[in-house]
């Protein structure tokens, strides 16, 4: 018999009702705000991301370990537009990336950063919650038809950062079998801990968009879930009974600088490979890893200033019943949009 893990699960329905009412709340004037200056958009959404890296780090209190804050200090103050990869072992391995967001270390960073989530179709139905912030700011969804997904890149280019999971899907058993006869069958590299990277997608956006410059490819791996667990299903609800969420994260980062797309294709295999080796080989009790940098007043701003327009929200909605209608219609219409394009 399942035990539910009580302290995940207040801290999943916090974030979920906190976007979902928040984004209602802030969807129509965002929207129309965009209009005039996308950024009131991309403001929003980073304030909520780092709110979610606060919650983690101070209340459930999961650290992150990197192997390079200098890195890390680049890539957050890169001049030129960059690619950020990451493997991708569970449903909560986005939620990690949001501890970058505070070495932003000024409201004036925060307003002016643009951070564009890349994946395959989004399944708005189930996280509208999130998905209104991602409404906000259009990031990429991919549904692998190559002219609509090649419109929709090409339309999408001012992105400070592009994140994107590469290998397309989680690593467990199942995709791994999948992604090994793909392997046999095109005679490619075999890897043990990733699955082999779908690039048609990030190859197109290097075709398109020539102000990419660098790649800065995140390899992580959780104190939780031990290797020889890896191929084990983790769902976003498997969290919620029969595993521990991390309270360690180790992230390796690694930057790359593409010269032309057919060296930086070339690169590929040995990227992996050497990816698939330092998972095969971290010890985490035997690793030089520093806990990453991480600026506390505006982690505990943002959670201040999210907790606000979530507490407004719901005000809103309690208090008068033509808001609750607002909100119905926006849901309709979210929804519609998601599904429909």
């Amino acid at each position: 018999m399942y035990k539910i893990k009580y302290h995940f699960l207040i801290f999943a329905l916090y974030i979920y009702f906190l976007y979902l009412f928040s984004g209602l709340f802030l969807l129509i004037p965002i929207s129309l705000s965009n209009f005039y200056d996308k950024r009131y958009g991309f403001f929003i959404k980073n304030i909520f991301y780092i709110n979610i890296a606060f919650c983690l780090k101070y209340i459930y209190g999961t650290e992150i370990y990197i192997n390079s804050n200098t890195i890390l200090n680049e890539l957050i103050n890169e001049k030129d537009q960059i690619i950020v990869t990451q493997n991708h072992f569970s449903e909560i391995d986005y939620l990690f990336l949001s501890y970058i967001f505070t070495n932003l270390n000024s409201i004036t960073k925060i307003f002016n950063f643009k951070y564009i989530y890349m994946a395959k179709k989004f399944v708005g139905s189930a996280f509208i919650g999130a998905g209104l912030f991602s409404f906000f700011t259009r990031d990429i969804y991919l549904v692998r038809d190559i002219s609509r997904d090649h419109d929709n890149l090409v339309s999408n280019n001012n992105a400070d950062i592009l994140y994107m999971f590469p290998e397309g899907t989680c690593f467990n058993y199942n995709t791994k079998k999948i992604s090994d006869e793909f392997i046999k069958k095109n005679n490619l590299m075999y890897l043990k801990y990733h699955l082999y990277p779908r690039l048609t997608g990030l190859f197109t956006l290097l075709k398109t968009h020539r102000a990419y410059k660098k790649i800065y490819d995140l390899t992580l791996t959780y104190d939780t879930i031990p290797k020889d667990k890896l191929g084990s299903i983790y769902k976003f609800h498997n969290f919620f009974t029969d595993c521990e969420f991390p309270t360690k994260i180790y992230m390796k980062i690694k930057k790359y600088n593409i010269k032309t797309n057919i060296l930086f294709s070339n690169k590929i295999d040995l990227i992996y490979k050497n990816k698939d080796k330092f998972i095969e080989s971290f010890d985490q009790n035997q690793n030089f890893f520093k806990k990453i940098n991480f600026n506390l007043y505006v982690g505990f701003g943002s959670f201040i200033f999210s907790n606000i327009i979530g507490l407004f929200s719901l005000y809103l909605f309690f208090s008068f019943s033509f808001i609750k209608l607002i909100f119905v219609l926006q849901i309709v219409l979210y929804l519609a949009y998601f599904n429909l394009n």
